[in-house]
């Protein structure tokens, strides 16, 4: 069994470029209907407290191309608003933690200007590195699955 760190540095190396595949020519990212789906898994939905590290990692990966905003009132610990520097489709980012081991990050549209052109998203979402925390969806809408199945997923192969 892989050691999580190594899955984790694999991950993460596949993410890099999905962003550069996301952003290839013309396109951006908000036009990805399984980039979009990863970037909001947001345990509040599931009435759960997790984290996707998919998730964390997306988002991280593709900040560099948004212009952030700092947001003085919100609903978490950190609120801001994103827009695409490309398409300028606007997104709520949030942060919060819930416990001392546990916090989350969720990137969400409020403004979509980009016109879809990815494959679309299914369900249950597929995760590699998967979910972390006390509480978690059913299997039905997010379950675990083997790397070169997530490459192919969110790689849209």
């Amino acid at each position: 069994m892989e050691d999580f760190q190594i899955k984790y540095n694999k991950t993460s190396q596949l993410l890099k470029k999905a962003i550069v595949y996301y952003y290839h020519g013309n396109s951006c990212a908000c036009q990805y209907p399984r980039f979009m789906q990863i970037v909001g898994i947001n345990c509040i939905h599931y009435k759960a407290s997790f984290k996707a590290w998919e998730t964390t990692l997306l988002i991280e990966k593709v900040k560099p191309y948004f212009e952030i905003e700092t947001l003085k009132n919100g609903s978490e610990n950190t609120n801001e608003k994103w827009t695409c520097r490309k398409c300028k489709s606007q997104f709520n980012y949030g942060w919060s933690d819930f416990s001392i081991a546990v916090e989350r990050d969720v990137l969400f549209p409020i403004k979509l200007n980009a016109k879809e052109k990815g494959e679309k998203a299914i369900k249950p979402i597929p995760l590699y590195l998967g979910l972390y925390g006390h509480s978690y969806p059913s299997k039905k809408e997010i379950t675990n699955v083997n790397f070169d199945a997530f490459k192919t997923y969110i790689m849209e192969k």
